[in-house]
């Protein structure tokens, strides 16, 4: 068992060393996945020191230079439906990068419609207890912004949930019940008037998009300097 357990370790960063050699060699497609490889390392870690997010970000800046971006206004059709966050912020009540240990770090899905709306979909855990999960679904409304060519200004408006998951669909397939307050077992998570005063809003900006692959970063401070990346994939 020792055994297996060292070589794991060398082939790791055996593999690890080999791929950022190799980085300049690889095309877009294997950078995606050499991409989605790392950031699933990480899934449900927060990153205090960027050690993670500077890790990823020279894969990202390779596909940037393979595959130049036109602004977000000539991608937003690409935009449109279901993202599943890979890696990304995990907790958002601060700004210190850290992990929320009552959501569902596996689950954490964005919804994104046509008519200036999304979702944040994901599960919660009240104390994070397994055995006391409610399904969350928080609207934003977004534009375009005047001053970034990739930016999306966003808003938060309403703030649904279900206090029991049903078992027939996946959660992100109830954003049609959450906009229209059909959701079965609704709960209110945060009162809208709370959410419409308090939770604000803020700027995502889309670097990398593709039919299956997404790549933003956001940000606590409207200045960006200490910007968050998201990767997120189809489902």
């Amino acid at each position: 068992m020792k055994l297996t357990i060292i070589l794991f370790v060398l082939l790791s960063i055996f593999t690890s060393v080999c791929s950022a050699k190799e980085l300049n060699l690889m095309n877009l497609e294997e950078l995606k996945t050499e991409l989605v490889l790392r950031a699933s390392k990480y899934t449900g870690l927060g990153d205090p020191d960027f050690k993670i997010q500077n890790e990823l970000e020279p894969i990202v800046k390779k596909m940037l230079e393979l595959s130049p971006q036109p602004s977000v206004k000539d991608r937003l059709p690409l935009l449109y439906g279901v993202w599943k966050q890979v890696w990304g912020p995990y907790e958002y009540r601060n700004d210190n990068r850290g992990v929320d240990p009552t959501i569902g770090v596996n689950e954490i899905y964005q919804v994104i419609d046509a008519d200036g709306f999304y979702y944040n979909v994901s599960p919660s855990y009240k104390n994070g207890d397994r055995k006391k999960e409610r399904i969350n679904y928080l609207k934003g409304q977004y534009r375009l912004s005047e001053t970034n060519s990739n930016g999306l200004n966003v808003k938060f408006r309403k703030f649904p949930g279900m206090s029991k998951r049903p078992l027939d669909r996946p959660i992100y397939d109830y954003v049609n019940e959450a906009e229209n307050g059909t959701l079965p077992n609704q709960v209110t998570i945060v009162p809208t008037f709370i959410v419409r005063l308090f939770f604000g809003g803020g700027t995502l900006i889309e670097v990398y998009t593709d039919s299956t692959m997404r790549i933003l970063y956001a940000s606590g401070n409207a200045d960006f300097k200490e910007k968050y990346l998201y990767v997120m994939v189809r489902p």
